[in-house]
Order: structure tokens, then sequence, then C-alpha cells
């Protein structure tokens, strides 16, 4: 069994020219923007560096421990910046526009970056949530408000799109999963008359959207040019399925949950190795999202995200790794949450059940077990909002603007040209 570690180890001898690019190539991609490189990667406008210089230059900067540079629970490595960067195939790519933002008060992650590739290509890699607890509420704060990171991603790309189309490049987008969302989500928002451009969007393990949020979804849009995949127990690329678009589902060595990281799917020297369908326990995560999900309303999304981020906060904690990572923090995040809503004490509860095979009272007594796959669970809960028609911002880096639409207020009508299309 190989994962991407080994594809590059075993075909990064090999360029693109030799053999064409494949969904292996794409994963490696999407999941390149997880990688801190502030500094080293120029932004827009600047200029662009090789991949291989980014490696080094990062690798130097860790000095053997690469981790703290890692924005997510994705297991890059030094091995896998080193086989990366030595790669025919990717070494001498131009890794540019470089963005990465972080704002605790506006409940801010956002961070991209584009490589250009030989053919006139480039690939725009949306990264996904990291550890911080801010990128955990952004996540949630998608089921009831467009982000902050859903209107960057939108900004970023539709000024992609425009230097691609005025140069006769041809773009590939794609992210992990909130970065898989990001993919999808800025690529249903461009013009009609920007998305030629688009040669294909890959969304690894990323939440669709909700139909009652953006009736067009990205298979709508682009049908055969987007490409879905999930591992066999996915929960947060589940969300919003619809059983008639295409997807693959992937095999990986990862246990329950922790099949979310794409270093563990396995892959072939040009695809991914499918499984047959997603695991029973996985059906059964599923179905309970899928319960909750069709009786809450916006307020209920919002006083849940409250609920549970208030309570994760409660101690101090600025990571989800603090949250859980001791059994007095987890044992006071779950106290506060049984005073919570009962409908979030009852999603909550279930999922503690599935992950612990406990009732609710034995998974507070035993929550140094229990916690951390519980939390991550809850973790995938990622709906969308209402949209309204977003308006010119004016050319040359503003993009166009992407406006929520209060809840009270009924959702308007999608023009067909993409939201934001004027």
């Amino acid at each position: 069994m190989a994962n991407i570690h080994d594809y590059l180890d075993l075909r990064g001898d090999i360029t693109l020219a030799e053999r064409p690019f494949n969904v292996c190539d794409g994963l490696v991609l999407s999941i390149l923007s997880y990688v801190d490189f502030k500094g080293i990667v120029p932004g827009e406008g600047e200029g662009p560096v090789t991949v291989s210089y980014a490696c080094d230059a990062l690798l130097d900067r860790a000095g053997g421990d690469v981790s703290p540079y890692v924005r997510s629970l994705a297991k890059i490595d030094e091995r896998y910046l080193r086989l990366l960067g030595t790669s025919a195939r990717f070494g001498q790519a131009l890794a540019r526009d470089y963005a990465d933002v972080f704002d605790h008060d506006r409940d801010l992650q956002f961070a991209a970056l584009t490589v250009e590739l030989p053919g006139k290509r480039r690939f725009v890699s949306f990264r996904g949530t990291d550890n911080s607890l801010v990128g955990w509420r952004e996540d949630f704060m998608l089921s009831f408000e467009v982000t902050e990171a859903q209107r960057l991603a939108a900004e970023y790309l539709l000024r992609q799109a425009r230097k691609a189309d005025a140069e006769g490049v041809r773009l590939m987008v794609g992210g992990h999963s909130k970065g898989g969302n990001l993919a999808g989500f800025s690529a249903v928002l461009l013009p009609d008359e920007l998305r030629h451009v688009i040669e294909c969007v890959y969304s690894n393990d990323g939440p669709l959207m909700a139909p009652e949020v953006v009736p067009l979804s990205c298979h709508d849009v682009y049908g055969g040019r987007s490409v879905r995949i999930v591992p066999a127990y996915s929960v947060v690329g589940m969300l919003f399925d619809d059983p008639s678009e295409p997807k693959t589902v992937v095999r990986s060595t990862g246990d329950g949950a922790l099949q979310h990281d794409p270093t563990t799917w396995q892959v072939h020297a040009d695809r991914m190795d499918e499984a047959d369908d997603l695991l029973p326990q996985c059906k059964v995560v599923n179905a309970i999202f899928d319960k909750w999900m069709r009786g809450a309303n916006l307020a209920d999304r919002e006083l849940f995200t409250r609920q549970v981020f208030d309570a994760f906060e409660a101690g101090g904690a600025t990571t989800f790794d603090e949250v859980v990572g001791n059994p007095a923090g987890a044992q006071r995040v779950l106290a506060a949450l049984r005073d919570a809503d009962p409908r979030t004490k009852e999603l909550i509860g279930e999922l503690v059940q599935v992950a612990a095979g406990e009732t609710w009272d034995a998974a507070v007594a035993s929550v140094a077990n229990a916690t951390r796959a519980a939390l991550s669970a809850v973790g995938a809960i990622l709906p969308q909002h209402r949209l309204s028609g977003g308006k010119p911002a004016g050319e040359g880096g503003g993009g166009e603007s992407v406006d929520a639409v209060p809840p009270d207020k009924p959702s308007p009508d999608y023009p067909t040209g993409g939201v934001g299309k004027s």
C-alpha cells in the first residue's frame, strides 16, 4: 500500500511531460497550502520562487522539525517536503501569490498559494482548517453566515482567473477539508465569462454546499471538471451529499475519523486506491448529522456554534489540542456542554456514543479517551448560508463582494452567471 509520501518517492523522477497530471498530483498540491511559507513564497505581484527553493528554505527555517509550520493535522513532515522539493515533477514548478491571513477578532483563517506548472497551467491551492479554535469556529460559522475565508477565496480566485484569461493560462483549483469547500465555492462564484479558464476543481474530503444556499453545485457548473474524493470514513466530505453526484471513495490506513488526514489515503501510480463504499460506522455518524441538520434552522446552527465554542474557550484554550489535550480541560468542556441547549447536547451525546460506545454519563467519566473522537466528529458540521448577488469592487485587487443575507430574509434568486456577476 502506498500514500502520497510514497508517490513522491516512487514517481518523483517522472516529469509532467512524461506522465500527465493526475488526481494524486492534485492531492499533493491541494495540501501544499497547509505549509506556512510566509516570508518564503512571495505574495501577489511579487514574482515566484521554485517549489524546490520554498521547501529548502522552510526546512532550513524549521531546523529539523517542520511541525510548527504545518497548519493542519495532516502528517506533512521533513521527508515529504524533501521529496517534493527534489522531485522532477514539481521541484522546478513556480510557487507564487502566497496569502495567509489570521485574525482572531474577525474569526478569520485563510491561506492560499498558486503553483505555475508546465504547459501554461496553474494550480490554485486553498488551505483547510488549521488547529486553532479561530479556524474551527469559522468552520462552524459557515452554518449561518458567509465567512471571511469564503469572501477572500472568491476574490483570490477571481484575480487569478482574470490573469489566466489575459495570459492564455488554464487553472486547476483544489484544497482539502475546508480548502475543498473554498475551491468549489470560489469556482462556482466565477462569472460565466471566466469559467472557461477552469480545467479542474479538486475537493478532497471537502463539504459540499447546502442546496438551499447555493442551488448550483460545483458539479452542476463544471460537470466532469469537478473531482470529488472522500475516504472510506468520511464525515466532513459527505455533508450535503448528493448521491447522484460522482465521487471517488478511497482506501485509507487511518482509524475512523482520522481518515480525514489525506496522508493516510492510499494511491496507485496515477490514481486513487478505490474502496467499494463508505464504512458502516461512518454511515451511522452521517445519519446522525443528517437527522440533526434536517431539523436545524439558521438560529439553531448559530446557537450550537456559540455554545460549543464558548465551552471550548472557557479554560483559555486557543487551539483544539489544548481543549482535549488533558482530562481536566476536556472535563470542563463537557461540563459546560451539559448545560447547553437540549438539541446541542443530544447531537454531541449521540456522537460520543458512536465514537466511544458509551452513554453520555459514561463518556463524561472517561473523557480523556472519548472527547477527541467525539469532538473531531462534531467539527464536521460545515453547512453554508444564503448568498446574495455581489457587486463589483473594482479592478485590481478587490474582486467581487459576497454578502450575507440576514436569517429573517428569504433567499434571493441565484444568478445563473455565478454569484457576484454584475
